[in-house]
């Protein structure tokens, strides 16, 4: 088994990272956070409170968690704490999934990116602040350091120039871009060899992040660039850059970064699994890409709702009709519900005033009798309350007359259907 540890586990990044390599059976998965994040709810193992990489104790922290945890990969999911993990990994009692420094801090500065990749035709042209006219005008500025799309400014008049004047250090002044916008997904394997590369369109973003991504044919112009990226620049594993055309058609490169991508999962399903790719490189293994893989994928992104309820209970009472069933197929978030309650050992009682044979109409939806520790089939008007013999238990039912009966009577937790991805437990 291989131990991953993932840090900050609750980025955008983290939780691609999670999504990648959870259900790899080479891989036991921890989460690793400084304070409260959303990887509670989607690590199995969570650990949180370690300092921030800011603190003078951080790295023996860190270390003591490696250690506990037998850890031998560790995954960075965050700009600045790739680039200080990156600082310091002589110290680090693990393989740290990232390239090396160099391309570390050349990626987290756009200057220096520049700078490392001058005279290449894909460069836009950058200028100084004090060079330039208002017959430049319109020209982009963004931030040398940052990401999401935070600080970005179109200037359009001298006087957003001037605006930007007392910060100009801080910010790339370069040649607007006013076409689509692109990232690349890649890898590089041991070898040195760009031996993947995945286009896709940003066609939508919020905040900073791409949540709505489609993958497109890669261009021989975009397959000049990563080949000359990972040509001038000391790559291992996964990367990716971002680029968009310029007036006159070609493009250009905006950035890049030696890391997982957030929506880097429309490439992903695609057939090439980037960061599980760069954890088995690391560990010495040999990796190749699959030669046919999927033409098309589309991803569309929006917030994502995870819950922890404070109830426990060993038996569930479900009913079957409109709640199993959904309009005459098998209710699948309810089946994934029924058997993550067999893995953890708990009994469904199926509760149903079915009108027709019921083992008859579970073989009808290929449902196996055996996923129920009873079957409970009422033939007549009584209240199925009177039928509920535990206390540790919760109701299940479409019905409303039902769930407001038991509450009332049994005393136990009842669930609408919308209620029962609540129940779910998406750690792993």
């Amino acid at each position: 088994m291989i131990n991953v540890l993932v840090f900050p586990c609750g980025s955008e990044i983290g939780l691609e990272v999670h999504n990648a390599l959870k259900f790899d059976k080479h891989i036991n998965l921890y989460g690793l956070s400084s304070v409260s994040s959303h990887g509670r709810m989607v690590y199995k193992n969570y650990i949180q409170g370690i300092s921030f990489i800011t603190a003078d104790t951080f790295m023996e922290e860190l270390n003591a968690v490696i250690q506990e945890k037998h850890i031998d990969v560790l995954i960075p999911a965050y700009d600045d704490v790739i680039l200080y993990l990156s600082e310091h990994r002589e110290e680090i009692k693990c393989k740290i999934a990232t390239s090396e420094k160099e391309a570390c801090d050349m990626a987290r500065s756009k200057k220096k990116t520049y700078e490392k990749l001058a005279g290449e035709w894909y460069i836009p042209k950058t200028y100084h602040i004090d060079e330039i006219t208002e017959n430049d005008l319109p020209l982009f500025a963004k931030p040398d350091i940052g990401q999401g799309s935070q600080g970005i400014m179109k200037i359009n008049t001298m006087d957003d120039l001037e605006f930007l004047r007392k910060k100009a250090d801080e910010y790339v002044i370069s040649e607007l871009l006013p076409g689509d916008e692109y990232t690349i997904d890649c890898f590089t394997d041991s070898r040195g060899e760009l031996i993947a590369a995945s286009m896709r369109q940003r066609k939508r973003i919020k905040t900073g992040i791409s949540v709505h991504s489609v993958t497109v044919k890669l261009p021989d112009e975009v397959k000049q660039i990563a080949e000359s990226i990972n040509k001038k620049v000391s790559l291992n594993g996964v990367w990716f850059f971002q680029v968009k055309l310029d007036a006159k058609g070609h493009f250009k490169l905006l950035e890049m970064a030696p890391r997982v991508a957030g929506s880097m999962s429309t490439s992903r399903v695609r057939g090439f699994n980037y960061i599980l790719n760069t954890v088995y490189q690391l560990m010495g293994y040999q990796v190749k890409a699959i030669p046919n893989l999927l033409n098309h994928a589309e991803v569309d992104r929006a917030f994502s709702n995870k819950y922890i309820l404070d109830i426990d209970y060993n038996y569930v009472y479900i009913d079957f009709d409109d709640t199993v069933t959904y309009k005459d197929t098998v209710n699948t978030e309810v089946i994934a519900f029924i058997y993550q309650c067999l893995n953890k050992n708990k009994k469904i009682e199926l509760l149903t005033r079915h009108a027709k044979d019921i083992e008859q109409s579970l073989q009808k939806y290929h449902i196996d009798k055996s996923l129920f520790h009873n079957i409970i089939h009422i033939k007549d008007n009584t209240l199925k309350s009177d039928y509920i013999k535990h206390k540790d238990a919760i109701f299940i039912d479409d019905s409303f007359r039902e769930r407001y009966d038991v509450s009332k009577k049994c005393g136990i937790p009842v669930f609408d259907l919308d209620c029962v991805t609540a129940l779910m437990d998406w750690r792993y």
